[in-house]
């Protein structure tokens, strides 16, 4: 089953759509799950739709880089890397490194897993992403870091689940398998999109 495991929504700063319109959007394209993970809050993840398992999740920005919190039941609030990864799985969650070698090489230790795929990197940045999953040989997601409804499902991780739990338990094991559909200007098109949408909110930063 699809999952796509990184959707912004119009909780975050940078998103724009609600969270069930995505939610429907990605039923329809035969997807069976996503985690919704906007900046700092799970504001948006209160939502269910049948048949489609929302995960509730939390994009943090740590000294470490940028942390996916996906599966927690409270927000995240430290914001130093090692000590939100403890928060994490104490709220029961798991860590995720996002977007690695998009700003910077990844700068921690204890995590879960390697988002191998973002749909907003380069095809070069996700290819280190990979290699550095497979060298420290931690398990592998992927989703679109979508902030608008065209990016999402762009790329997705591929689990055998019915619930959160199950996604969960089955990232950690390392049974996921990872794709995309994306082409070669998407990024270049998100990055158009995105820095519109900076000068619309006035230059402030997520």
């Amino acid at each position: 089953m699809k999952f796509d495991l990184h959707i912004h929504t119009k909780y975050s700063l940078d998103g724009k759509e609600e969270p069930y319109k995505i939610a429907k959007f990605l039923k329809k394209a035969g997807y069976g799950g996503m985690a919704i993970t906007d900046h700092d809050t799970i504001k948006g993840t209160d939502i269910s739709i049948d048949d489609f398992i929302v995960i509730p999740g939390e994009e943090i920005k740590t000294d470490g880089g940028h942390i996916l919190a996906i599966g927690i039941k409270e927000e995240i609030k430290n914001r130093i890397a090692v000590d939100a990864i403890d928060e994490i799985h104490d709220k029961g969650g798991i860590a995720i490194i996002a977007h690695p070698f998009r700003f910077s090489k990844p700068k921690v230790e204890k995590i879960d897993a390697v988002e191998v795929i973002n749909g907003r990197n380069f095809p070069t940045q996700n290819k280190k992403a990979r290699q550095y999953a497979l060298r420290r040989r931690l398990p592998m997601t992927a989703g679109s870091d979508a902030h608008f409804i065209w990016e999402c499902g762009r790329a997705y991780t591929l689990i055998d689940a019915e619930s959160t739990d199950d996604a969960i338990e089955a990232i950690l094991k390392g049974e996921t398998k990872v794709g995309s559909t994306l082409r070669f200007y998407h990024p270049v098109k998100s990055q158009i999109y995105s820095f519109a949408d900076f000068v619309r909110r006035g230059f402030k930063r997520v």
